[in-house]
């Protein structure tokens, strides 16, 4: 019922009125009226009139009037689904009226109210046989009592005996449902009048190690609610109770342990800029994900953790004023409404400690397939949004015009920051962040044999999270696609910082070899099974072709995924790959009659494919090859996946470093020009062809004169050559030569051999002047007689003869 303002007006002083009167302590049973209302919060839910009226409509029914409706309710008063909620959510106002009688008569009735809760949660049974109030809160009935009943029926052979007077006599005499209980009732005065739980606050702190659970779980929930509610400062205030809930953390109960995970969440979501407290409560995160004994509760610790990270702004804004007191007389709506405001500012990344992401890092090793998966995709979307996306704002803002001087403050910032010279706060970003690429690489060491959706995983991060989303066009806003500059860096920073680790960086190329051979290995059974179909149907040469496409299939089963068994029936081992759902599969897959899903393929099984292609690829596949069942389909995808080139490494990604390494030349700046050239060097050796694109080796070709005829100076020359460019430049030459020769001589579609100059071209300058393969045959012979250094010599030997 909505009355007047008036009425709760006049019932607010005429409550106040009643209370002043009261000579010495105010009644029990006054202080209890008032707190019920405290208890049940400043919303309630409530019976929507528009559901009840609905209900009272059709209740009345005659006879025969059932099965009469038409299929799609036509005939009566609507179907179910127009049916509106049968509660809805409404201001409480006998709670606003108790809470203005509250502050009106503090001075009054704060003792006795102090002295009523402390009271209730002691168990003072003068105090209990006065009052209805509960000492059992309603999620506390819920959550432990059938654990404590069930106990007791097994114990008994079926008969009911009593139960602990601690928990039973509560949960029959008390009603916790209808919301106010001491504990809700002193949560809800931190909002009105905190000063009144100077004391209670004590009180609770001493139920934290009580023997039983329900007090001990109740004492642990409600000071994480007071601790971590925006409008208090009970933590800072009341320090030794602090700690002393921090200890929970290492409770035997896991249900106690599971409520301080959220809780210390909720603190660091709330009061990040008490940054002393933040750094206990990152201690006790960090010690629950490494050492707690229940899986449950390291993946709780686990996802809330990545949460709080993932949903926090990068930069650390000014975060003065947002732990302040209720204290004084300020209006439960406007607590209300500075609640929503605070909700509304976003948390900093600085409040999680580089400790308590190294923690979830320590899971990645665990042997829990769910654990290590989830800690290792977590860090990985932290490492992007709050490390290297922060990095490359500027040279996003740049686009593909960006000056090189943006690009060498954040390189030469980056080293700095990981050595001595950086500045403090870049320096524990460096130490925060910058290991994750190392980690990402090393679960590479987990086989398909052990834990084949962990390595799908990790070709998944690796192409669509470390460096971002290869779209072209991010729709969705998210920020996740970087320019192909931006991924250049990109690529640079993560390259330099896993081969730091070299156990790292030797996963990191196992990975993509196993790509590289995938490729290899699909393309060969698609040219197999081509040959297969031009043969004579029925023929002893079209069946030698087929077993022969057959078994290059199988070689390309090998590699792939492994495929999950879902024939079988039920049970744990349902999920076990078997050799006849293989062969099965594979059989499926290579007598399917859409040509179109082995185009799709052969697009892929090129390491210089376009991003369109690889997308092209993820959206037709699955619809083509849905007739084959569901095992081939996954099949299919997982293929795919593995094979195409993601936004980590592809042809657009080496040509810019390439072209970023000669702009750092040109700049004199030796160290970041190698950085970029090692990453092209990587993506060579293990994919030549990158380095054979148009594009690609006319700038390698240009790079390679600049470094061989420009006028240096001698300090330029001496970091030149301890770098070793010229060495690592007639390397990536050698490899990229060899496989546009190989190129070349490969049939295309169409059954004629591709010539050199369809592979890459470089443009002649003149008709009278030199191409540009005379002036890099020029400097590979010189490189052979004169000035080279053996391996250079051999490089050049293997770029001439290709």
């Amino acid at each position: 019922v909505d009355h007047p303002p008036e009425v709760a007006l006049h019932a607010e002083m005429a409550v106040s009125a009643c209370i002043e009167e009261f000579e010495g302590s105010v009644p029990i049973q006054v202080l209890e009226e008032v707190l019920t209302c405290v208890g049940e919060g400043p919303v309630v839910w409530v019976t929507n009139p528009a559901f009840a009226a609905l209900k009272k409509r059709k209740s009345p029914k005659s006879p025969g009037s059932s099965g009469k409706k038409g299929k799609n309710g036509a005939k009566g008063d609507g179907g179910e689904a127009a049916l509106p909620p049968p509660q809805i959510q409404q201001t409480n106002p006998s709670y606003l009226v108790a809470a203005k009688v509250l502050r009106r008569t503090e001075d009054k009735i704060s003792s006795p109210i102090a002295a009523l809760l402390n009271g209730l949660l002691t168990g003072d049974p003068n105090v209990v046989g006065q009052t209805s109030l509960s000492t059992v809160d309603a999620e506390a009935a819920a959550l432990l009592s059938p654990k404590s009943s069930t106990k007791k029926k097994r114990k008994s052979g079926g008969e009911e005996k009593e139960e602990s007077p601690t928990l039973a006599s509560h949960l029959t005499s008390k009603d916790p449902q209808s919301g106010a209980n001491v504990y809700s009732i002193s949560y809800e005065l931190h909002r009105i009048a905190p000063q009144i739980l100077t004391t209670v606050i004590g009180t609770v702190s001493t139920s934290l190690v009580n023997q039983d659970l329900t007090k001990r779980w109740q004492a642990t929930k409600l000071l994480g609610r007071l601790f971590g509610a925006r409008t208090s400062d009970i933590a800072g205030r009341f320090g030794p109770c602090f700690r002393e809930w921090l200890r929970r953390s290492y409770d035997p109960e896991p249900t106690v342990r599971e409520t301080m995970v959220k809780c210390l969440v909720n603190f660091l979501t709330t009061h990040y800029s008490e940054t002393d407290l933040c750094a206990d409560v990152n201690e006790a995160l960090a010690t629950i994900i490494v050492r707690d004994p229940t899986l449950d509760i390291r993946l709780l610790g686990i996802h809330q953790v990545c949460d709080l990270a993932h949903t926090a702004s990068t930069s650390n804004c000014d975060s003065s004023g947002n732990s302040t007191t209720a204290a004084g007389g300020a209006e439960s709506e406007a607590n209300a409404a500075e609640e929503v405001s605070n909700k509304k500012r976003p948390h900093p990344i600085s409040i999680i400690s580089s400790e308590l992401l190294h923690a979830v890092g320590n899971r990645v090793s665990s042997k829990n397939k769910t654990e290590h998966k989830d800690a290792i995709t977590g860090l990985a979307q932290i490492y992007f949004k709050h490390y290297l996306r922060k990095k490359m704002v500027f040279v996003q803002e740049g686009g593909e015009d960006v000056a090189i001087d943006e690009i060498l403050e954040v390189w030469n910032s980056t080293k700095a920051n990981g050595g001595k010279e950086g500045s403090k706060e870049g320096r524990e970003e460096e130490e925060k962040f910058a290991w994750i690429p190392q980690r990402v690489f090393e679960c590479v060491s987990f086989s398909d044999a052990g834990d084949a959706e962990m390595r799908n995983r990790i070709f998944q991060i690796v192409d669509d999270v470390l460096l971002g989303s290869a779209k072209q066009k991010d729709a969705g806003g998210s920020g996740s696609a970087l320019t192909p500059t931006s991924r250049a860096v990109g690529l640079a920073l993560i390259v330099a910082s896993v081969k730091e680790k070299d156990n790292a960086y030797k996963w990191m190329c196992t990975l993509f070899t196993q790509r590289s051979r995938l490729q290899h290995a699909l393309a060969s059974y698609l040219d197999a099974r081509s040959k297969a179909k031009d043969c004579q149907s029925n023929s002893a040469e079209a069946f030698t072709a087929d077993s022969e496409a057959m078994e290059k299939l199988e070689l390309v089963a090998s590699l792939s995924a492994p495929i999950t068994d879902t024939t079988t029936n039920g049970g744990s081992n349902s999920k076990s790959p078997t050799a006849s759902s293989l062969e099965a599969i594979l059989k499926k897959i290579h007598s399917a009659k859409d040509k179109h899903i082995f185009r799709i393929l052969s697009t892929i099984c090129i390491s210089t494919h376009s991003s369109s292609a690889r997308i092209r690829a993820f959206d037709e596949l699955p619809k083509r090859t849905k007739s084959l069942g569901t095992a081939a389909q996954a099949w299919v995808k997982a293929l795919a996946r593995r094979c195409a080139m993601g936004a980590f490494l592809n042809a657009e990604s080496v040509e810019h470093c390439t072209m970023l390494a000669q702009e750092c030349f040109e700049s004199e700046e030796c160290e970041a020009s190698a950085a970029f050239l090692e990453c092209v060097k990587f993506g060579t050796s293990i994919f030549p062809s990158l380095g054979s694109t148009e594009e690609g080796f006319k700038n390698l070709v240009e790079f390679f004169d600049h470094c061989r005829t420009a006028t240096l100076g001698s300090k330029m020359k001496k970091e030149m050559e301890s770098y070793g460019l010229v060495t690592t430049l007639s390397e990536i030459l050698a490899r990229s030569g060899t496989a546009s020769a190989v190129g070349a001589s490969r049939p295309s579609s169409s059954g004629k051999k591709k010539r050199k100059s369809d592979v890459f071209k470089i443009d002649l300058d003149d008709d009278n002047q030199k191409s540009s393969y005379d002036t890099l045959r020029e400097q590979l012979l010189r490189l052979c007689t004169r000035d080279g250094t053996p391996e250079q010599a051999r490089n050049s030997v293997y770029t001439i003869s290709s």
